[in-house]
C-alpha cells in the first residue's frame, strides 16, 4: 500500500544565505515541517503561491521580504509577523510597489502625522521639515496591509496578539511561541570574554543600534550612582548606527560573535537587558531565549516585547521621561536577587512549534 502524500507548502522569506535573523528562523524550522508538508523554500518574487495546497509568509521589514509580500498579494495566506511595524520595508520597495499599494502607505502615515502626503515627494519632504519625528517608528498600523490580506496571523508575543486581535477584531490572529533550541551552559565562556567569574553581569544581544535603545541603556549605566563595584554591562554583538562604546572598565563589547558564542554567553549572564524603540515591533530572539532558560530579563513595556504574564524574574521598563530612573531601579532589582541556574521551558521547543504551525496552516482550531 502506497504512502500518504503530504500535502505542498510553500514556505516565503528571506534566502538561507542571507544576513537575516529570520532567514536562520526559516531554516531551523524546515526539519520540523517536514513530518506535516512537503516543503519548498523560496525568496524571489515570480513562483505563483497557488502552485501549493498551503502558504506560508515569513514577512520581516526589509527588502529580503519582498517576495514574501508580493506572494501574499497574489493568494491569501497564513503569515507569520516577524516584525508587524514594516515602515521600512515600504520605504525600501517604494519603487517595486503597485500604485494602489502605495497610495495604501501614505494614506497610514498622512494620518499618523496629521498631515496630507500625497506622493512619496510630499513625504519625504515631512520628515526632511520634522527631523523629530521617528519614520520608522510612526503608530501607523501599517500592519492593516499583511493582515487585511492574510487568512490567518501568527506572531510571537501573546500580548502582541492580544493588541493586534484589539485592532483586528475579525483576523484571526494567533501566538506562536518563538522556538528555542534547549542551551547548555559552556565552561570557561566568562574566561574566554575577558569577564570576571564572580561579576554580575548584565547583557544585551544582537545588532547594537539606537532603535534597541543602547544609548539609553548606556546612560543609565553611566547614571547608576550606587551601581555594585562587581558589576558588569556586555554589549554582546556587532554594533550599529555609528555606536561608540565608552572607554569604561565596567563595559565590555564583544563585536561580532559566533552562534555558538553568542548562546553561551546568553546563558552565562546574569540578567538581559533586550529593549526596543516604541513601535518598531520586532520579534526579539535573544529576548525569547532568555525567558525560554528562565534567564531574569528587563525588557521594554510594549507589546512586542512584553511577556503576557511575566514571572517574577522578568521586569519592564516604559518610554516615558523616567525610563532612565526606571531601568536604574530595575537593574538594582536585578541585582539583589538570588542567583539560580538556567530552566528550559518546553513550551519553546522547535517540536511544539511545528505542531502550532501545521494546525494553524491546516485551518484546526486554536
Amino acid at each position: 500500500m502506497s504512502e500518504q502524500r503530504l500535502p505542498t507548502l510553500g514556505v516565503w522569506g528571506p534566502a538561507p544565505r542571507d544576513k537575516s535573523g529570520v532567514a536562520g528562523y526559516i531554516t531551523q524550522s524546515l526539519p520540523h515541517l517536514a513530518p506535516h508538508f512537503t516543503t519548498r523554500r523560496i525568496a524571489d518574487p515570480g513562483t505563483d503561491p497557488a502552485a501549493f495546497d498551503h502558504v506560508l509568509y515569513h514577512l520581516g521589514n526589509n527588502t529580503l521580504h519582498h517576495g514574501a509580500f508580493r506572494a501574499l498579494a497574489a493568494r491569501p495566506g497564513t503569515i507569520l509577523l516577524h516584525e508587524y511595524n514594516n515602515l521600512d520595508y515600504y520605504y525600501e520597495a517604494w519603487d517595486l510597489l503597485p500604485a494602489a499599494e502605495q497610495r495604501a502607505v501614505l494614506t497610514r502615515i498622512s494620518t499618523a502625522v496629521g498631515a496630507r502626503l500625497d506622493t512619496r515627494a510630499a513625504m519625504e519632504r515631512y520628515f526632511a521639515d520634522h527631523p523629530h519625528v521617528d519614520r520608522y517608528s510612526l503608530n501607523a498600523h501599517i500592519e492593516d496591509l499583511a493582515i487585511e490580506a492574510a487568512t490567518r496571523v501568527l506572531v510571537h508575543s501573546p500580548l502582541l496578539a492580544e493588541h493586534l486581535a484589539d485592532r483586528h477584531p475579525a483576523a484571526d490572529i494567533r501566538h506562536l511561541p518563538f522556538p528555542v533550541h534547549p542551551l547548555t551552559p559552556v565552561p570557561g565562556t566568562r574566561a574566554r570574554h575577558g569577564l570576571p567569574e564572580q561579576a554580575f553581569i548584565f547583557a544585551t544581544f544582537g545588532f547594537l543600534g539606537a532603535y534597541k535603545r543602547i544609548p539609553v541603556i548606556l546612560d543609565a549605566w553611566r547614571s547608576w550612582t550606587d551601581r555594585p563595584a562587581d558589576a558588569v554591562l556586555l554589549l554582546a554583538g556587532e554594533a550599529r548606527d555609528g555606536l561608540t562604546v565608552p572607554d569604561d572598565p565596567t563595559v565590555r563589547h564583544t563585536g561580532y560573535l559566533t552562534d555558538a558564542e553568542f548562546d553561551a554567553l546568553l546563558l552565562a549572564a546574569d540578567c538581559g537587558i533586550q529593549l526596543r524603540g516604541p513601535w518598531l515591533g520586532e520579534t526579539s530572539g535573544p529576548a525569547s531565549a532568555l525567558i525560554a532558560h528562565g534567564r531574569p530579563t528587563i525588557l521594554s513595556d510594549i507589546p512586542g516585547m512584553h511577556p503576557r504574564r511575566p514571572a517574577q524574574i522578568h521586569l519592564t521598563v516604559g518610554q516615558s521621561e523616567r525610563e532612565r530612573a526606571d531601568l536604574i531601579d530595575a537593574m538594582r532589582t536585578q541585582y539583589r536577587r538570588p542567583r539560580a541556574p538556567a530552566a528550559y521551558d518546553p513550551a519553546f521547543s522547535w517540536l511544539t512549534w511545528g505542531e502550532h504551525i501545521a494546525a494553524a496552516l491546516t485551518g484546526s482550531p486554536r
